[in-house]
């Protein structure tokens, strides 16, 4: 309010603090601000923030189930690893007879685990640590492995629409505002974390500023699913 009320632009004060208010938010008041119709850039950026909430509300549904699968999973293994199996292994090994490997190996597993249980656990958080800095230290690696994410199983699909709805929700509300494609591609870009699309949105960009038409430039990246071109092009 005091910077307005010094002279500033709306858009210009909001912009002075960016752990509140995104770029998204500055860019669609700042188009309302060039178009004259600020009420309009305020309708757009509350269907897009309702959008967002029910987006991460779907997202939180979609992963509870396995998530709680893995842990009930986790669980099983410890107890069986740590309790169940060294209750029977005295009982085989006084049996006296040559065991199958599969039996011998989950002994040794399950006797493993007992004298290095705190390892066991701690790996996959060392694990994801190091995961960690490889990727903030080697665009290259961070590139290869969301290149990666993009192609698993189930996630893979999960994660390119999730990134995609994001995209265009972003894109159609600073369209809607009247913001020009060419900054609509660059700002909605800025919600896409994963690298892969991201470089697809670059060559996106590109296209459309050498004057190919916009859904034509979608196709061709590669990245976008045919309904998604079929759409735009509509």
């Amino acid at each position: 309010v005091r910077s307005v009320s010094d002279g500033s632009s709306l858009s210009e004060a909001l912009n002075n603090y960016p752990n509140v208010f995104l770029n998204l938010y500055v860019s669609l008041v700042k188009a309302g601000e060039d178009t004259g119709d600020l009420e309009k850039s305020y309708s757009q950026l509350i269907k897009y923030l309702k959008w967002v909430d029910e987006m991460q509300s779907k997202i939180k549904k979609a992963t509870r189930y396995p998530t709680i699968l893995l842990v009930v999973v986790i669980l099983t293994i410890v107890v069986m690893m740590g309790y169940v199996v060294p209750q029977i292994v005295g009982f085989i090994k006084n049996l006296g007879q040559d065991l199958p490997f599969y039996t011998t190996a989950l002994m040794a597993t399950s006797e493993f685990f007992q004298e290095y249980w705190w390892a066991v656990l701690a790996t996959p958080f060392i694990l994801f640590a190091v995961y960690k800095v490889i990727r903030k230290n080697s665009e290259g690696f961070a590139y290869q492995m969301d290149s990666l994410f993009l192609r698993m199983p189930i996630a893979g699909p999960l994660i390119r629409k999730v990134s995609i709805a994001r995209y265009a929700q972003t894109f159609g509300a600073l369209f809607s505002s009247g913001i020009d494609v060419i900054n609509c591609l660059k700002s909605a870009q800025r919600t896409v974390s994963n690298l892969a699309l991201v470089e697809a949105l670059e060559t996106v960009q590109a296209r459309v500023q050498a004057g190919a038409p916009l859904s034509q430039a979608f196709n061709s990246s590669g990245e976008f699913p045919s309904m998604v071109v079929r759409m735009i092009k509509i």
